[in-house]
This record gives structure tokens, sequence and C-alpha cells, in this order.
């Protein structure tokens, strides 16, 4: 377990903000809560288990376009489609999740739904709305519309990462959703692009979504072969049935490599595990006792980023810091090319907007298709990197050569892996 989180006690998932409308959602049209029938839950195990009992019990049984007409699909993959939808009784457009029965059991369907269901409370993570249901066909539930799409939107459009204020502001959010959900012993484990939902292309409000590998912390996971960027090294060197206790500590390592995507528009590696040499240049910088000069793909950044990218993505999972210590990097300069400009007032910039109207979804984008490719490019073309020796800032050069080849999806690869 991070080093961070020994002193910290897990906030039991049922302290979680159940509001009226959910509560009636999680116990059917009857409308009598459940609330109180499951204060009295030893463990966030035991609150989670007696809450996908009374969902599944109470589980709506109807067709899609009886209750929702369709305005588009917004994504598809292993998991199933998401559609844009609008309410057919309120008007109300939303995002819907749709998962073959065929493919997806009962109980890994009603995991996902009551996780997501019981984080809806934070402002930073996508809300999910009281409507899960079933279909001859499918299980389903729908979530608010996030009308910007997802990061890989906004950053394919940008060769050389975003602009450091909506670096930041997407840090600062994402860092209190992971605290947040942290605090109740549970593990995202597919921190990525794709799964950061925008509801403004300036990143002034941002939400993480996809709940389907969310799991508590203990958890055995074994080896993945998907979003093999993000991977820490602890669970890239797993090998046939090993498996690793799931800690937080494997969601601070994506979120640093999620950041660094973002101020650079590349990814860090390949695989975080020798013989990348991308990873073995970062692994030797970060075993030293003294730093020193910083590896070329990350000579771009200042001192005060580096550290807190050493902090983040320390090579032993039990030192690595919460998500949440980045809010002490906002106030200062994270380039190279902006230490010297005054940074202003971080406070105003890094504002959170909440909407009018939160009901939607992920991305407009194929999140099966995803953004892994050939090398570390983020885009559709696979540029070579420079790092110029005047300035130490990275620059990018498209290779108009390259083809990318199209990511695994992350839930292929969890063999053993029980939901």
């Amino acid at each position: 377990m991070a080093a961070a989180h020994l002193t910290k006690e897990p906030v039991p998932l049922n302290t979680a903000c159940l509001t009226s409308e959910q509560t009636h959602g999680c116990t059917g049209e009857q409308g009598t809560s459940s609330a109180g029938n499951l204060e009295d839950a030893e463990d966030n195990e035991e609150f989670l288990e007696q809450l996908m009992s009374i969902t599944s019990h109470n589980l709506l049984q109807l067709e899609v376009e009886d209750k929702y007409s369709i305005t588009k699909e917004l994504g598809s993959g292993s998991y199933g489609h998401v559609l844009h939808v609008q309410q057919r009784e309120k008007g109300t457009p939303m995002a819907l999740k749709l998962m073959p029965k065929e493919r997806t059991g009962r109980r890994e369907f009603l995991r996902e739904y009551c996780i997501a269901l019981c984080l809806s409370s934070h402002h930073a993570l996508l809300r999910t709305t009281s409507s899960a249901f079933e279909t001859s066909t499918h299980y389903g539930f729908t979530q608010e519309l996030a009308p910007a799409g997802d990061l890989c939107t906004i950053l394919n459009s940008e060769q050389d990462g975003l602009p450091e204020m909506q670096v930041k502001r997407c840090a600062a959010q994402l860092a209190e959703a992971l605290d947040f959900m942290h605090s109740k012993a549970l593990v995202h484990r597919d921190i990525k692009l794709d799964n950061v939902l925008l509801f403004d292309k300036e990143c002034r409000l941002v939400k993480l979504g996809d709940f389907g590998l969310t799991r508590l912390e203990g958890t055995p996971v074994a080896a993945m072969s998907g979003t093999l960027p993000y991977s820490p090294p602890e669970l890239c060197v797993l090998e046939g049935t090993e498996t690793l206790a799931l800690d937080s500590s494997l969601d601070v390592w994506a979120f640093g490599v999620l950041l660094f995507c973002l101020c650079t528009g590349c990814f860090p590696w390949d695989v975080a595990m020798s013989p990348d040499p991308q990873y073995e240049g970062f692994g030797i910088w970060q075993n030293r006792t003294v730093p020193g000069e910083a590896p070329g793909l990350w000579k771009g950044f200042s001192t005060h980023a580096l550290d807190m990218f050493r902090r983040l993505m320390a090579i032993d999972p039990n030192r690595r810091s919460p998500a949440i210590e980045v809010h002490k990097y906002l106030p200062l300069p994270w380039r190279v090319d902006t230490c010297g400009e005054t940074q202003g007032s971080q406070g105003d910039s890094l504002k959170v907007e909440e909407p009018e109207a939160c009901l939607g979804s992920p991305a407009e984008a194929d999140t099966d298709t995803g953004s892994s490719p050939q090398g570390n490019r983020l885009g559709q073309i696979q540029p070579e990197l420079i790092v110029s020796e005047k300035t130490h800032t990275i620059q990018m050069q498209p290779n108009p050569g390259s083809n990318p080849t199209p990511q695994k999806d992350s839930r292929q690869a969890e063999p053993g892996l029980q939901p």
C-alpha cells in the first residue's frame, strides 16, 4: 500500500452520498430507501454486496426504445456500446451504456453500476443515474453526457501537448477524484486519456469515468496486456498465473503517465519494463540518490515538475505520493519555457465550473480502438522526438511512414480476475 495511505483509514463506501433519487433506483419503483438497511455494513465489500443484491432484485426490465430515443453511438468495444440518447418523457440528453449479456455476467454488470452510483456524489467523477435495467439481450444504465468528448479528442489536435493551464486544470480535478476513490479503498485501474471526459474544451470541468475495472484494495489481479504504457512496473513484470494485490499506488503511477502525455503529446515509453530504452533511462534517473540531469523525454520539464513526477512515479510503489499531492505543484511552473514567466493567480484559473445541466457520456470516440500505437505516439502518426539542446523543450516531428497499431481493450486482459 502506498506509504501515504498507511495512516489514513479508508472511508466506508456506505458513507458515499447516495441521494434519495439514487437510493430509490436501488430499491426499484416502490421507493423504499435501502440506506437505513445498509448503515450497519461492516466493511466496503459487505456494503457493496448488499447493494448489488438489492439492485439485482429490483432491476427493471424494459426495451431501450420504450424509454429512450437514440441520437447516435458515442463509442463501442468489448464491453458493448455507449449511446447518446434522450429520455422520451423529459427529453433529457444522456449517455446510455449497454452491455451484452452474452459477454457480461450479471455480477460484473451490477458491480460496475453500484460502484459508479456510490461515486456519483463527487464533482470530478462521472455521475450515474438511478436507471439500471435489463433487456432481453443487454444490461444497461445511464450517465451524464460529456459534450466535449474525452482528453484524446483535444490532445490529438495538439502536437506538443496541451497548454500548461489546461493540464493543471485536469490535474487538479483528477487528483481530487482519485483521492475520493482511494479514501473509500477503491482502485480505478483504468486511468487513461480515453476515460477522462470533458464538459468544455478548456478543461474547466473534467470528470473521470468508466468504472468497469474498479475493485477494492487488496483484490488480486493478474498481468494486463492492454493500456501497457499506463501500467506500473510491478504489474508489467507479472507472468503466467502470478497476481498482485490491488493498491492505490497503481492509479497514482497511471496518473503520472497521463500528466506526462498531456504535457508532451506522447507516452514516456511503450511498457514500463526492460528492455524498453525510455523506461530504462527513467528508472536509472529515478534510482539515483542525487537525481542529476533528467532523461531525454523529460528535459522539457521544470525542476518542480520533475520532483512531482519522481514522487508520483517512484519505482517502489510504497514510496509513491498520494495523487492529491499534485495540488502543491499547481502554482509552480511545470515546463522549462515557463519558468521565467509570471504564473499569475492560479485560484481563478483552476476553478472547477459545474455546468447547469450535467447529463451525459463517455467521449464521442471509439473507446475500444484507443490510443496506443506503434512507439509512444498518442495521435494518428508516429512522431520522432527531438530534444532541442538550446531550450530543452520537447518538440515533435511526424514520421509519415508509420501506421499506428490499435490498442487492445484493457478488459480483455484480465485473466483470473473475478468480478
